[in-house]
């Protein structure tokens, strides 16, 4: 089928797009490149396999210019919580203002399913175990535009009758991860590629749960083909948390860099300290297990890299 992917030449978007084009469908690529890279898409666009619109989701104009197509999934976002602390109006334009055009073009094409990227950042720093049902309440910008976004999606869905299926991902990291996702382990690799000690904002106690790029992707394409025809939502996880420190030294250790330190500054306004959940609803509806563990995805992403072997 034909699959418009916002945000495609994007970090989780080109593996969807690979993933897509691996199983006969045919993306369209709607991405400004602000943070994604053609170079990201461009061996299946060069092929036919898949279609480039550089367009921006702010212009509601430009995105009625899409064709109708079988099915949406909506990724492109500004996905740092720093910058929508730094730069609300922009983040929020991006991601609501965006999110809405995205919608509106489903309902006048009479488009039947979407898929929502949301984000774990709704919930704030909730510090019980996360389920769907949990109380949202967003500690940063990002949080709340996401947040807004959902319920946005829940309206459409109800009103016209759309299938929307929306994902909230915890802490994403791979290969073409960019500091642009604000994700920590793209920090730490920059840092290492330098020679240069990982940073830990805080004192390295808070808790993430990370999840491979190559499983989130899967669970994208297993929610467009998810059936039920009201809104749902699922939360997008391994189930299994790690403190900082612990991705700090998982790190260094798959760098064989023992020499260095982590260095400890002060922790930045609106993130979250813990962070995890229980990934049963979404094992028992879509189906989805991650398969990769944090300590091999580390490991292979790191020795995709090149480092000086100087301390």
């Amino acid at each position: 089928m034909k699959v418009i992917v916002t945000g495609g030449a994007g970090f989780v978007g080109s593996h969807l797009i690979e993933l897509l084009v691996s199983n006969n469908h045919f993306p369209i690529i709607v991405d400004n490149l602000n943070s994604g890279l053609y170079s990201n898409i461009k061996t299946f666009v060069d092929s036919k396999k898949a279609k480039f619109i550089k367009y921006d989701i702010r212009n509601f104009n430009k995105v009625m210019e899409l064709p109708k197509v079988d099915a949406v999934i909506h990724l492109a976002a500004i996905a740092s919580v720093v910058e929508s602390i730094s730069n609300p109006i922009f983040v929020n334009d991006v991601n609501v203002n965006g999110t809405l055009n995205i919608l509106e073009f489903c309902r006048k094409k009479k488009i039947k399913k979407l898929v929502f990227t949301s984000s774990a950042a709704i919930y704030g720093d909730y510090e019980k175990k996360i389920t769907e049902t949990s109380p949202t309440i967003p500690t940063s910008v990002y949080g709340s535009t996401k947040l807004s976004g959902e319920q946005y999606c829940k309206i459409y869905s109800n009103l016209f009758g759309i299938n929307i299926t929306a994902l909230r991902p915890f802490n994403i990291y791979g290969p073409r991860q960019n500091d642009a996702y604000a994700g920590v382990i793209s920090k730490f690799m920059d840092r290492l590629n330098e020679n240069k000690s990982p940073i830990i904002f805080g004192d390295g106690r808070q808790t993430r749960d990370f999840i491979h790029v190559d499983d989130v992707a899967r669970a994208f394409y297993l929610a467009l083909k998810y059936k039920k025809k009201t809104f749902d939502v699922f939360n997008l996880a391994t189930g299994k948390s790690t403190s900082v420190n612990e991705l700090s030294k998982i790190f260094l250790l798959a760098a064989n860099k023992p020499k260095l330190k982590t260095i400890h500054k002060k922790s930045i306004p609106g993130v979250v300290v813990h962070s995890s959940t229980n990934p049963k609803k979404i094992k028992q509806n879509l189906h989805f297990t991650p398969i990769i563990s944090l300590k091999d995805g580390i490991t292979k992403f790191v020795k995709s890299q090149t480092f000086d072997s100087k301390l």
